[in-house]
């Protein structure tokens, strides 16, 4: 590597790790210096994990909280169908008890009006007293006849008595359906009281589960949001530590895992890593690849390989609008030639998310994404990671 890359690479770790302001010598840094910042960052990690965990729990009961206003939604609708039907059933049987009503009071003049006749009669035969039989003795033209004229006044009189007893009968049984149809109306009402009490306690549990809900959501949203800021915290806190053990001759081992690629599928390489004839330059060593977009390149987004702190998010000499970010683990990447913006130095990026967008500025021949990616202040063939 030349000694202007080599500088160049130095200098992006000292603003990753926050430390330029201050830079002190390789010899003035002590190992415990160094295994304390080391477990600081280790630390902030630890409690932002925590932090992480907590969000964690407080999505799990707004799950909860949810869940049970779902719940206490449909008991509500329910209940609004069982009162619904039992409003229904008041109705048609106060409808019943209003037509028994009418019944009886039918069946009531009706046993007046018989009640009335058999008493006209009772009345006219006290009047005439022996007189009424011996009009029928007399009348009848033999012993058969008599005798079949006084079983028919006979017979009057016990029709009239019958009829009488079966409207008394028919009377007394429609005031017991009254009064039954009435005790059901009662116990209806009584349904429908108690149906509207369980309403309006579950309408209560509703509104308590709805806040409870919303108060866990927003305890998730304020934890996360702590969760990341101590995040970036902790990645600044690594970079400072790295920052001293590179400066010290040290080597920072790449952590396992998948990175992701700076621009979409549809890539190809313009320019490998290594020795190239540069239109700008002549004969140069290519520290990073140009990649272009098989349709589409101008302005289609550049995405953050990991997690990292944004160190530079302005213009850089022949790379033009160019963005440095530091990603922990030695790793720092540099994207040149770019369109514009979506982050800002001083930004925490998550992995994968949008930073930046193609373009063609600075020393550029057409629009492109020059990426490099340094390993302990050294750079490196970027496509190895994939």
């Amino acid at each position: 590597m030349t000694k202007r890359k080599k500088n160049i690479a130095l200098i992006f770790l000292l603003i990753a790790a926050m430390v330029a302001a201050a830079f002190v010598s390789a010899f003035a840094v002590t190992q415990e210096e160094k295994d304390k910042a080391l477990q600081d960052a280790k630390d902030a990690k630890a409690a932002t994990e925590q932090k992480r965990q907590e969000a964690k729990e407080a999505a799990k009961k707004a799950a909860e909280a949810t869940a049970n206003f779902e719940e206490a939604e449909e008991k509500l609708n329910s209940l609004s169908g069982d009162i619904e039907a039992t409003e229904a059933k008041i109705a048609g049987t106060k409808a019943e008890i209003e037509e028994s009503q009418a019944r009886i009071e039918a069946k009531e003049q009706e046993i007046g009006v018989q009640n009335s006749a058999l008493n006209n009669r009772l009345t006219a035969m006290y009047k005439t007293g022996n007189t009424g039989f011996v009009d029928v003795i007399l009348n009848s033209e033999s012993v058969e006849d008599l005798l079949a004229n006084i079983g028919m006044v006979q017979k009057i009189l016990e029709s009239d008595q019958d009829l009488l007893e079966k409207l008394q009968k028919d009377h007394e049984i429609l005031k017991e359906l009254k009064t039954a149809l009435e005790n059901q109306k009662a116990a209806l009402e009584d349904q429908q009281i108690a149906l509207e009490a369980q309403q309006m306690e579950t309408e209560e549990l509703k509104t308590k589960y709805q806040q409870e809900a919303d108060e866990m959501h927003a305890m998730e949203m304020q934890m996360e949001a702590e969760a990341a800021e101590m995040a970036a915290q902790a990645q600044v806190m690594q970079l400072q530590a790295e920052a001293m053990i590179v400066e010290s001759g040290g080597q920072i081992e790449v952590p396992a895992g998948e990175y992701a690629f700076p621009i979409a599928s549809n890539w190809e390489c313009t320019s490998n890593y290594g020795w190239r004839i540069c239109p700008f330059h002549g004969r140069e060593f290519h520290n990073g690849v140009d990649l272009v977009l098989t349709s589409g390149t101008y302005g289609a987004p550049v995405y953050a390989i990991a997690d990292g702190y944004v160190t530079r998010a302005s213009w850089y000499g022949g790379y033009g609008n160019c963005i440095q970010y530091a990603c922990g683990g030695g790793i720092s990447v540099l994207c040149g030639h770019l369109s514009g913006y979506n982050c800002s130095a001083g930004q925490f990026v998550k992995k994968g998310t949008v930073i930046g967008y193609i373009g063609s500025t600075g020393n550029s021949t057409g629009p492109h994404l020059h990426f490099t990616v340094f390993q302990n202040g050294d750079d490196f063939n970027p496509l190895s990671l994939y």
